[in-house]
């Protein structure tokens, strides 16, 4: 079976470029990748994790028997705990952007067969999905609190 023709491509080819080079953009490439899916897991653990630490000061405040003064601190810190949270995922959102900007810079030279396997999937998609997992996250943190909360004020208090 012989090589295809760089010329029976149906895009133009980028410029050759050497061994070195390739070695070099293929490495970024792959951690960009790396670091990609380490970004993606860590939102979800963010996630995970604080609902998990809601739960447990649930836990904790039914077990010990709510006062007042432990149910209004508990409230504060699950405002800031979920205040926290959202920043953290919206930092890795940002990361995951630079991340995908660094894959599309190195992607662009590679071969045209690469780019156009690459871009199977559009970004405009992408940025859909992601941005709606986004969202998905952030909402369910935010529910979570609510429901801690709601959780928490149920408690009976002593002294009243």
């Amino acid at each position: 079976m012989a090589d295809k023709d760089p010329d029976d491509l149906d895009e133009p080819v980028p410029d050759p470029i050497d061994d070195e080079v390739r070695a070099e953009l293929s490495l970024i490439y792959n951690k960009a990748n790396d670091a990609l899916l380490f970004v993606k897991a860590q939102q979800w653990w963010t996630v995970g994790s604080t609902l998990a630490v809601f739960m447990g000061l649930f836990v904790i405040a039914k077990l010990v028997g709510a006062k007042s003064g432990y149910v209004s601190a508990l409230t504060g810190l699950i405002i800031l705990m979920t205040c926290a949270c959202v920043f953290m995922l919206v930092i890795y959102q940002f990361w995951q952007h630079n991340e995908l900007a660094r894959i599309q810079a190195v992607a662009g030279n590679f071969s045209a067969t690469f780019q156009k396997i690459h871009a199977i999937k559009s970004s405009a998609e992408g940025n859909f999905h992601r941005y709606t997992l986004l969202a998905f996250m952030i909402a369910l943190v935010i529910l979570g609190a609510i429901v801690t909360y709601m959780g928490l004020d149920q408690l009976p208090r002593w002294p009243r």
